[in-house]
């Protein structure tokens, strides 16, 4: 049995979509630009805060100042310090219930999806109604207090960090399931948020042939080099059949020649299906169709 020419080695790790910007996907694929530094924004509010001690100042100078009224300006003066006083506790008060506010919202994504391609929102992803057409990925864990970087391209330093919140079980592709990864925000080399997500079974928002599943025995495939997607055997786009499959009870790399030899499922062909460490977990065989 033979590769089929032109086709490349299946990917590291379940099929991850495009990349959106600035967030990452299991398997370490390439990684877009990474959100604007947040400084700025800091900067702006110590700027206004300034402006408006200053504005405060002059406020109480022009009140000292003016002639004839220096008792009833000082007391005007007095009670708008004293006003400002009793505002200050109102708003340390509301801070504690805004933060709780927040962290329901964080909760609450888990039992959420994702679209194919999500957009990030502050420091996590937008996410939809998992019954809305444009659901593709189901959060099944979720963290914005995670520790973790990222390197210059934008992967993960360690994939420890991924396996804690998701499982180890995330970083391969068992035949004939749904698609598992994780996505992740990032900024300035750290990590901001961490999805776990799930496929939900819904097609290729560009070819409703394909669906998010890692062919096995029976499915047919097409010839994306990317993506381990199953395709409806009756479509134009599907180009192999699985005829067998070889699972390898201990994973690990294994060489084109060692592959042929664990390969003993029959058909013309035949593909590793690798975790996100590169290990080989499974070996599929086929025929073109």
């Amino acid at each position: 049995m033979t590769v089929p020419p032109n086709y490349s080695v299946p990917p590291e790790y379940p099929p991850p979509p495009p990349g959106g910007g600035g967030f990452g996907y299991g398997g370490q694929p390439p990684q877009p630009e990474g959100p604007k530094n947040r400084n700025w924004l800091i900067g702006g509010i110590v700027i206004g805060t300034t402006a408006v001690l200053l504005g405060s100042i002059l406020i109480v100078a022009l009140l000292v100042n003016r002639g004839g009224d220096g008792d009833q300006d000082s007391a005007t003066g007095e009670e708008s310090e004293s006003a400002s006083a009793e505002e200050d506790p109102t708003d340390e008060e509301t801070t504690p219930a805004e933060e709780e506010t927040t962290e329901a919202e964080y909760e609450s994504e888990i039992g959420l999806c994702l679209s194919y391609d999500p957009d990030i929102v502050g420091d996590g992803l937008e996410t939809v109604d998992c019954s809305d057409s444009t659901a593709f990925w189901e959060i099944t864990n979720q963290s914005y207090d995670i520790s973790g970087s990222v390197d210059s391209e934008g992967n993960l330093t360690d994939n420890q960090v991924a396996y804690d919140l998701c499982g180890e079980e995330y970083g391969a592709s068992p035949l004939g399931e749904a698609w598992t990864n994780w996505q992740y925000v990032y900024s300035s080399g750290a990590l901001d948020s961490m999805y776990c997500i799930e496929a939900v079974g819904n097609p290729d928002p560009e070819n409703s042939d394909r669906t998010p599943y890692t062919p096995t025995d029976g499915d047919c495939f097409d010839d994306d080099p990317d993506k381990w997607w199953t395709v409806d055997c009756g479509s134009s786009t599907a180009v192999y059949k699985v005829v067998g499959h070889v699972d390898i009870d201990e994973p690990r790399e294994l060489s084109t020649d060692e592959a042929g030899d664990e390969a003993t499922c029959g058909g013309g062909y035949y593909w590793q299906v690798t975790d996100v460490e590169g290990r080989t977990t499974s070996i599929i065989c086929g025929d073109e169709l």
